[in-house]
């Protein structure tokens, strides 16, 4: 069981989390952070089934996890 933490994580925090959990490289960070401040469109994050080395389609999921535990923060 995850003791509770004195500090809750920052954004950032969660971002590199996540990006370790989908096996995201460092650089994706600067992506996900642009998409979240509205900088990045988001509607540009469609998988064209090419095997990017970097696939939208993890990326946007990587987007909605960040996102769905930035929500659960502002929640609590």
């Amino acid at each position: 069981m995850e003791q509770p933490r004195l500090i809750p994580k920052s954004r950032d925090e969660i971002i590199r989390e996540k990006l370790e959990l989908f096996y995201l490289p460092e650089r994706s960070f600067y992506q996900i952070q642009n998409l979240l401040e509205g900088k990045a469109q988001e509607r540009a994050l469609v998988c064209c089934n090419s095997g990017c080395e970097v696939c939208n389609e993890t990326i946007a999921n990587c987007l909605q996890a960040v996102r769905a535990e930035l929500e659960s923060k502002l929640k609590d």
